[in-house]
């Protein structure tokens, strides 16, 4: 008996350690595939930041499928990350800020095309926020305060898709 719950115990551990992540989002987050653009490493944006291709000192695109456990911007990664170093200086607002300037705590959560951002280091590109929705908890959202989710997609590139030009 000991060594059948055992054996038991040991199969479970086992198949939960290669049980993928979820990711945490709102209902209507961004069902298409967008990729997530970060512009140095940091600032959260969206392709039309970029005006000349002679703008991009170097571009990485996410090959591999990140963990929650190594990359803080895992939860950002569901539909890719593609990460560009610009040579032009990015004005941006830090999640403190966003969530201040709307009367909110400083550190409330803040969510991106409907993916929660899960690290405070991320900024947002102001020329790239589209849309900016103060949400209220329902129970379809689940949440327990009021939060933020900051669209850096177009409603056509939410509906259709990005163009994926870089």
């Amino acid at each position: 008996m000991k060594t059948t719950l055992t054996t038991i115990l040991f199969i479970l551990l086992h198949l939960n350690s290669y049980s993928q992540d979820s990711f945490i989002q709102l209902p209507q987050a961004a069902k298409i595939n967008c990729p997530m653009l970060l512009v140095n490493d940091t600032i959260i944006a969206n392709n039309h930041i970029i005006a000349s291709k002679e703008d991009i000192t170097e571009v990485r695109v996410l090959k591999d499928k990140p963990t929650r456990a190594t990359h803080d911007f895992y939860n950002l990664s569901e539909n890719g990350i593609a990460s560009v170093t610009l040579k032009k200086k990015i004005a941006s607002k830090t999640q403190a800020e966003i969530n201040t300037f709307f009367g909110l705590n400083a550190n409330n959560s803040i969510y991106v095309n409907g993916y929660l951002i899960e690290s405070a280091k991320y900024k947002f590109a102001t020329e790239s926020i589209v849309e900016v929705e103060l949400l209220t908890p329902t129970a379809e959202n689940k949440m327990e305060q009021k939060f933020i989710n900051i669209w850096t997609l177009t409603q056509d590139e939410r509906v259709n898709g990005c163009s994926n030009k870089i």
